[in-house]
């Protein structure tokens, strides 16, 4: 495997991204069927935001699922990919009027997030009298764990997405009223455990909020994204929840769910992370060991950006060489920009450690393309493998990429 990659290095520049299509074809198609084997009637609607790479977007077309998109940006690049408008889901807390218009024109379903764009959606009724307009409401969720204590993301004891109840008895009227219907309750949230618990509570949550405001409109029940899966094969999953855990918790609560019977919607969920992450590998190339004051640091190419954003956890390695193992190190692997926080991982153990040697991160499908900055190094290549060799998915950005941007 080392010469491979120091083929491949030789060609597309150092680091890399290896990438795996059959396995997130993979994980899109057995993602769906844990939940379509207990009901039909359901979506799964791809996270952008998580990996837009265009061929990932690709396949996800040709799979015949929905994208889920949170900007205008984003809803312009499904556009741009094929997607036909009714197979685009928008969220996000900014939409104004242009982009609301465009949307309902386009038939796409769209989940409003705050009074503002309950208002705008208000004014374009005014506007185009005759028009038919849809919307979906997304719902402020509290998400508390068995000891009391919030599965929010970072901790947060409230989310600032979504409309309360006390919001909800206001402008559930005036939507009515304004005779545009209701055609979708939306309830993502973002959390730190990734529990089947956390969806037997967004479920809960939904049917009784159509219950309440007599939501009989409503074609789409969406739970969100933020699943647990697509691990890669070093993480110990055995006590982790699998996508039939998550359909099985969620329509044990629909299917017996009186509301819901009676309307037969469908069930959407917005995997990103659960789909993608094991999907990319990066590898990086050693450049040198240093040991100050006796502790040991190890310097790639690559940097924390593409690695681990959050510089919170170590991800899944496996060294590369050519070389006889060194003495055992536990060292940290710091990274190619100038920043002392540049710390790829922390604290583990290598044996090959020279010049040359690779290291390969798994686990790298999730953000880590989205968010890493055109910063000091150019955004890397993307690489496949085949049996004869490897395809080259996208090529290393360089200084005209960057000029472009800038001007």
């Amino acid at each position: 495997m080392y010469s491979r990659l120091n083929e491949i290095a030789s060609e597309v520049g150092s680091p890399f991204y290896i990438v795996h299509p059959e396995l997130f074809r993979e994980n899109l198609r057995n993602f769906s069927k844990a939940f379509k084997e207990l009901y039909p009637k359901f979506i799964l609607s791809y996270s952008f935001k998580t990996n837009y790479t265009p061929f990932l977007l690709e396949i996800v077309k040709e799979e015949g699922l929905y994208a889920e998109v949170v900007s205008e940006i984003e809803y312009n690049l499904a556009e741009l990919i094929g997607f036909r408008g009714e197979h685009i889901v928008l969220n996000g807390p900014i939409k104004d009027e242009p982009l609301l218009q465009h949307v309902a024109n386009n038939g796409s379903i769209v989940n409003l997030d705050s009074s503002y764009e309950v208002a705008n959606i208000l004014k374009l009724k005014q506007q185009f009298p005759e028009k038919d307009f849809s919307v979906g409401l997304r719902i402020n969720m509290e998400l508390n764990t068995r000891n009391g204590a919030s599965a929010i993301q970072g901790g947060l004891t409230e989310s600032r997405f979504g409309f309360t109840e006390e919001v909800l008895q206001e402008i559930v009227p005036e939507l009515k009223a304004a005779n545009i219907k209701i055609n979708a309750v939306h309830g993502h949230v973002s959390t730190t455990n990734h529990s089947v618990d956390n969806y037997k509570i967004i479920a809960e949550r939904l049917v009784q909020i159509c219950e309440k405001f007599q939501l009989n409109d409503v074609q789409y029940v969406d739970l969100g994204g933020s699943f647990f899966g697509a691990a890669p094969k070093e993480v110990d999953v055995s006590k982790r929840p699998t996508y039939h855990d998550y359909a099985q918790a969620v329509c044990d609560i629909f299917l017996n769910n009186a509301w819901f019977d009676q309307h037969k919607p469908y069930i959407v969920i917005e995997p990103g992370a659960a789909v993608v992450t094991n999907v990319f590998e990066l590898a990086t190339k050693v450049y040198q060991h240093k040991n100050v004051n006796g502790k040991h640091f190890v310097s790639v190419d690559a940097s924390i950006y593409q690695v681990r954003p959050s510089g919170k956890t170590n991800y899944p390695y496996v060294e590369y060489s050519e070389n006889e193992p060194q003495e055992q190190i536990v060292a940290d692997v710091v990274g190619s920009t100038c920043m002392e926080v540049d710390k790829v991982a922390e604290q583990i153990k290598l044996t090959h450690y020279q010049k040359g040697d690779f290291l390969v991160f798994k686990a790298s499908g999730a953000y880590r393309i989205n968010l890493t900055p055109f910063f000091i190094n150019p955004r890397c290549a993307m690489v496949s493998l085949t049996e004869d060799g490897y395809k080259v998915i996208r090529k290393r950005q360089d200084a005209k990429h960057l000029l472009d941007m800038l001007r």
